[in-house]
């Protein structure tokens, strides 16, 4: 398969604003179905979990996502450890936002994010180091 038709897979990093889950309203054509989610327990994961599976039921223009879970506090280790994906959304948790785009930028998983990135001029290092190259990080 070439490049430009290969499907990716997408890891979704501790999803604690509903626009992680709305990156998964509609089926993606260069996705594949199963979707890896490492993230702390808690609420804002059981919220994404229910938005997820309310777009895989719903009767017009069902979604398929197979959500593969890691729950826990070593998650995010375990992500860069494991590496299960190509793509990585990251949504909400804004005081850990950048260094966690900057650490997969690191690990080579392309990065979309939603803002802010920053909220401390601690950031802008990171910011800058994420956005020298290849791979791509983008709100």
């Amino acid at each position: 398969m070439s490049e430009a038709r290969r499907k990716h897979s997408l890891i979704v990093v501790n999803p604690g604003h509903f626009h992680a889950a709305l990156a998964l309203r509609e089926q993606q054509a260069r996705l594949n179905d199963e979707v890896h989610v490492y993230a702390d327990d808690g609420p804002d994961l059981d919220n994404f979990l229910r938005i997820v599976a309310s777009f895989n039921e719903r009767t017009e223009r069902p979604t398929r996502w197979r959500l593969n879970v890691i729950r826990g506090a070593d998650h995010f280790d375990r992500l860069l450890k494991e590496r299960p994906g190509d793509v990585a959304i990251v949504a909400g948790k804004n005081n850990m936002k950048m260094s966690t785009i900057a650490a997969l930028h690191d690990a080579g998983i392309a990065v979309l994010g939603d803002k802010p990135w920053i909220i401390a001029e601690e950031a802008l290092l990171l910011l800058r180091a994420a956005m020298t190259g290849p791979p791509l990080a983008m709100d």
